[in-house]
C-alpha cells in the first residue's frame, strides 16, 4: 500500500513538473490597487485623447488566471460602477490566443504568462498603439509600459523606452510621481 502510494505520488509530481504553469500566486489587496490606478493611467496617458464615450480595458490572461482576471474585472466594476470622469468603463476579458479581442482597446492589462506572450502583446499593442499594464513588474523589461512598484508605498513604474516606441505620451505629473523603468532595475 505504501508503494502504491509513493508511486502514484512520484508520478503526479513528475507530470506537474513536466507542464509549465504559469499561474501566480495573486495578492487580493494588490488587485484592488490596481483596479483603482488600471483607468487611471488612460486619463493620465495620451490615450485620453481616444475616449469617446467610454474607455476599453482589456485583461489577458492564461486560463489558469482566469479567476484572477475575473475579480480584478470585478473590482473596477465596483470601484467605478458609473465609470470615471464622464466615460464608462468596457472590460474585456481574454487569454493570450486572442489578441484581436483587444484591438480597440486603450489599455492592456497582463496577468503572468510566458515571455511568448508578453512579447506578441508588445509587439501588438506597439502596432494598434495601446497602452500596456501588467501585474508582474518583470515585464518591464519586455517593453510593457507600466506596473506598480510595492515598497513601502505604492509608486507607478513606468518604462519611458516603451512608451516612447509606441509613440504614447504621459502626464507630467505621473513621470514626476513615478518609479522610471530602467533595464538594470528589474531582472
Amino acid at each position: 500500500m505504501a508503494n502504491h502510494f509513493l508511486i502514484s505520488l512520484f508520478t503526479v509530481t513528475m507530470i506537474l513538473n513536466s507542464i509549465p504553469l504559469y499561474a501566480s500566486t495573486y495578492d487580493e489587496d494588490v488587485l484592488t490597487i490596481y483596479s483603482k490606478v488600471v483607468p487611471r493611467f488612460i486619463l493620465m496617458s495620451s490615450q485620453k485623447n481616444t475616449l469617446q464615450d467610454k474607455m476599453e480595458i482589456c485583461v489577458l490572461h492564461d486560463k489558469l488566471d482566469e479567476r484572477i482576471a475575473s475579480s480584478l474585472m470585478d473590482k473596477i466594476t465596483t470601484t467605478y460602477p458609473n465609470g470615471i470622469k464622464n466615460y464608462k468603463i468596457k472590460l474585456i476579458e481574454s487569454d493570450y490566443s486572442d489578441l484581436e479581442a483587444c484591438r480597440n482597446s486603450q489599455l492592456i492589462f497582463i496577468f503572468d504568462t510566458d515571455d511568448k506572450n508578453v512579447n506578441k502583446t508588445i509587439k501588438f499593442s506597439n502596432k494598434h498603439t495601446i497602452f500596456t499594464m501588467a501585474y508582474d513588474a518583470k515585464y518591464l523589461e519586455h517593453g510593457v509600459h507600466a506596473s506598480l512598484f510595492l515598497g513601502r508605498k505604492v509608486t507607478p513604474y513606468i518604462n519611458l523606452n516603451g512608451i516612447r516606441k509606441n509613440e504614447m505620451e504621459l502626464d507630467n505629473t505621473l513621470v514626476r510621481i513615478s518609479k522610471i523603468y530602467s533595464n538594470e532595475d528589474v531582472k
